[in-house]
């Protein structure tokens, strides 16, 4: 019973909110649905203009990160001549 007076308050401020702001439920809505169709041409964006720095970055990183995972592995390998 809590839960539902709890969501009946929290209901009844939002919509004072939107009714001060002259919102309606319906235009909310559909300037969330124009938000969220934007994000991909967004990524687009960021992606296409971060994309050389992380090519030439990987470069240098991509190569060392390759000798250090085999190290890795060769080091947890059973059988490997370990003191002790």
């Amino acid at each position: 019973m809590r839960f539902v007076i709890q969501l009946l308050i929290w209901s009844l401020l939002v919509g004072l909110v939107l009714a001060w702001l002259g919102w309606t439920p319906g235009e909310l809505l559909h300037h969330v649905l124009d938000l969220l169709e934007q994000v991909p041409e967004w990524l687009a964006d960021i992606f296409g203009w971060a994309w050389p720095y992380v090519r030439q970055g990987a470069i240098i990183v991509v190569p060392i990160a390759a000798i250090l995972l085999v190290l890795r592995l060769i080091r947890r390998r059973p059988g490997s001549n370990r003191p002790g």
